[in-house]
């Protein structure tokens, strides 16, 4: 989930419903959480936004998503052009049934911004379709009830050095982990091109930076945090080399996924024991998976402790 900004709040109690609902918590500087990235902070904001005093964030998302449909849009197949606007088109997007009549069928659709006469583009480009737009109207779905709900992940920014069996160049700006769950990675590639080469190669290396999360897991998430912050990385002297086969793309939908991309980027996932060590014995299960539990252990206490402050809050107005 993408965001207009990142903000620093106390624990996660202090983050949800009082914040944008675009921003995300920031946990390090390369490592964040976003309330729409966990099952169980998304049902804490709809009980949330389900009260009336609460609902400012999402009136305010809510009015500037409705500005859409005042944005005509134009589609087209071989026997007709139709008028509707980009709120419907969104909408559409989301929705699987009608996802599959516009988008997913043998004969393309056709639109363009300018009127019936074009210029028109493939409706599969995806063009049309703004990130943070997407990712708002993604959240208001979840808080309206109509989405599925995600098991815990968390964002991230960290760098890779990737290179393909095919081509000898190493790339030290195009890949960076997006986000970490408990089964593993979700790579972000920032050059469409790649998806070509990566399908005709037969092995990626990627070259990841573990030792600022290595030797953390006895420490309380606090000052694991504050160690991860404080460590200075160096690419040479903190990575370790990993093989992934180029197949992955076959597996987990990445392929349908990476298609879909709205522009250059495209996203990968890959279990963690997909990714195989070369010259070490260091498994990325055990360096990255008990931190996201452990994160998720600290924010289900958070998440107890915000349930019970707003139930006292309730209280407390019942009685006075």
């Amino acid at each position: 989930m993408t965001s207009k900004g990142i903000v620093n709040p106390q624990s996660l109690k202090d983050y949800l419903g009082s914040r944008d609902l675009t921003e995300h918590f920031k946990l390090t500087k390369d490592i964040s959480f976003h309330w729409a990235n966990w099952d169980q902070t998304c049902l804490a904001q709809r009980r949330h936004y389900k009260n009336f005093n609460n609902n400012f964030h999402l009136m305010r998302m809510n009015t500037a998503l409705n500005e859409l449909k005042t944005k005509q849009i134009w589609l087209c197949n071989k026997s007709k052009v139709i008028t509707t606007d980009l709120f419907s088109l969104y909408e559409s997007y989301l929705d699987s049934r009608l996802r599959l009549t516009w988008f997913e069928r043998k004969e393309e659709i056709l639109f363009s911004y300018d009127g019936e006469h074009g210029p028109y583009y493939t409706l599969t480009s995806m063009k049309w379709l703004d990130k943070e737009i997407y990712s708002q109207f993604v959240m208001r779905k979840i808080l309206l009830e109509h989405f599925t709900l995600r098991s815990f992940r968390l964002n991230a920014t960290i760098p890779v050095l990737f290179k393909m069996d095919n081509d000898y160049q190493v790339y030290s700006d195009k890949v960076e982990i997006h986000q970490l769950s408990e089964m593993g990675f979700i790579f972000k590639i920032t050059d469409k091109n790649f998806l070509n080469k990566i399908k005709t190669s037969t092995m990626l290396e990627l070259t990841i930076p573990v030792a600022p999360y290595k030797k953390i897991n006895h420490l309380g998430m606090s000052d694991a945090f504050k160690k991860i912050d404080q460590h200075e990385l160096s690419m040479e002297k903190d990575s370790q080399l990993f093989k992934l086969e180029s197949r992955i793309l076959s597996f987990y939908g990445n392929m349908n996924n990476a298609k879909r991309s709205a522009d250059e980027e495209f996203y990968i996932f890959a279990r963690y024991e997909d990714l195989l060590p070369v010259g070490h014995d260091t498994e990325l299960v055990n360096v990255f998976a008990p931190l996201v539990e452990k994160t998720k252990n600290l924010f289900a206490h958070d998440l107890e402790e915000f349930e019970k402050l707003k139930i006292n809050k309730q209280f407390i107005k019942k009685t006075a």
